[in-house]
């Protein structure tokens, strides 16, 4: 971070300086009491214990509280910010801190897609600026601030994702990052575990708009429903949009696999550009194609853009290929599951799986989807069942689920197991897979079982 004067920093928050407090630089702003250290202002959050002894060890660490805590008194009183509300005055200095630096800030919200196009992203703007981003899938709140203090005099453009588990949570980043830029990549079912309709997921991801002031530039998938239904009467600023539709501004024409990734054209301003991107599915060029409108945005050639993503590297565990012992493929996309990911998942699995091979399907539970769980897990069972999947595995009571509606759709019966531990599947992985097998692994439970397995199938060469 960009080191401050306190005393900036209190006049940012409406406060007054005394004497003592004037000329101090503040060089770590944190709400964890495990980062405190010398030249530190610490926002202290739901009443938390704050270390007062360690704290003494330490100079000029500044507490900003709307209640007192144990052992204030050992402090000096000039270490004390008092506030009438915490929140209120976090996000003034959230603010002033933003507003420090004219850069442009990317953010980037989606059911999936958001940690693909901002890895993306990131890569094509890296090699010739200085880039803020947002850490693998580390999205959460909790996240929001490190981040934003990671920006500093030397950044020249901040890509970030913007993710909504809950209400108010659209909002809540972008008052950390106040965004110029933002993209929609898809929506679909997910976290509504937090919401009482997915019409209010929804609303809230539409809330972007009114996080970036509505200004600033779009840009939204324009072949997804549900993004159809939002409503952008209100955004004043620029909208840009990508998808095979005819009048998408960044235009797909072309998705064809081959065997290491994606060779794609896209249309934009009359010209044609062919493009390839390693990572193998149709929602790899979307995600591609995102990236490219926002690299277009912010000045980057397109030729230049393109030749970057050739040499992208996705994130692991994103429908990753892994060479299986006794000549079997093995697909490790456990890094997420929700019902949009699962489809495409599965469509990329049929689209790369030769006729020769068994297409084996071995899912543990979706996550956080409420009401819609029973509605969600039957659609995706009868979509194993219209794909052609020809051995369903599933791990875990939740997931059992699919079987049912996946029995219906067409799948043999024979042909689904369910397991409820790694060392069951590893035994009944060594007597049924055959050379040539593909096997398809998919959770949404953090389930380390999956790993385990996956590394017992893994080639030893």
């Amino acid at each position: 971070m960009r080191t401050l004067l306190l005393e900036n920093i209190l006049n940012a928050m409406n406060i007054q300086p005394n004497e003592k407090q004037k000329g101090i630089r503040i060089k770590t702003v944190t709400y964890d009491r495990y980062e405190i250290r010398s030249h530190t202002l610490y926002f202290r959050w739901n009443n938390r214990e704050v270390p007062v002894e360690s704290i003494k060890d330490y100079k000029n660490v500044f507490i900003v509280t709307d209640t007192p805590f144990s052992y204030m008194d050992r402090l000096n009183p000039e270490q004390i910010i008092m506030v009438k509300d915490l929140n209120d005055s976090f996000f003034k200095f959230t603010s002033y801190y933003r507003h420090l630096f004219n850069i442009p800030v990317v953010a980037i919200t989606g059911t999936c897609g958001k940690s693909t196009t901002k890895e993306m992203l990131k890569h094509i703007l890296e090699e010739t600026n200085n880039v803020q981003a947002t850490i693998s899938s580390k999205n959460a709140s909790y996240y929001n601030l490190p981040y934003l203090m990671g920006i500093d005099e030397h950044t020249d453009v901040a890509v970030f994702e913007t993710a909504v588990s809950s209400k108010g949570d659209m909002m809540e980043s972008c008052r950390y990052f106040y965004p110029n830029i933002g993209i929609m990549t898809m929506i679909d079912v997910d976290h509504t575990d937090k919401f009482r309709s997915f019409d209010d997921y929804l609303a809230e991801k539409a809330k972007i708009m009114q996080g970036m002031n509505n200004k600033g530039t779009l840009i939204l998938n324009t072949d997804d429903p549900y993004l159809k239904l939002i409503d952008t009467s209100s955004f004043k600023g620029g909208i840009i949009t990508f998808g095979k539709n005819r009048d998408a501004i960044f235009r797909i024409k072309k998705c064809q696999y081959n065997s290491s990734g994606m060779r794609f054209r896209i249309k934009y301003k009359e010209s044609e550009f062919k493009g390839f991107i390693p990572g193998l599915g149709e929602h790899n060029v979307y995600n591609a194609t995102a990236a490219l409108a926002a690299a277009a945005i912010l000045g980057v050639d397109l030729h230049y853009a393109l030749k970057r993503l050739s040499s992208f590297h996705h994130m692991g565990s994103h429908f990753q290929i892994i060479e299986g012992r006794k000549q079997i493929t093995l697909v490790d996309d456990t890094w997420k599951s929700n019902p949009a990911s699962l489809r495409k998942g599965l469509e990329t699995l049929c689209s790369i799986a030769l006729p020769s091979q068994r297409k084996i399907a071995v899912l543990g539970r979706m996550a956080a989807l409420g009401q819609y769980a029973d509605e969600e897990y039957e659609k995706a069972g009868h979509l194993l069942g219209d794909l052609g999947i020809d051995v369903l595995i599933t791990k875990g009571f939740i997931a059992k689920d699919f079987a049912k509606p996946a029995i219906e759709a067409g799948i043999n019966p024979n042909n689904v197991y369910h397991f409820s531990d790694a060392d069951e599947m590893k035994r009944f992985f060594d007597s049924f897979l055959i050379p040539n097998d593909i096997v398809y692994f998919k959770t949404g439970g953090n389930d380390s079982d999956f790993d385990d397995v996956i590394e017992y199938l893994r080639s030893n060469g």
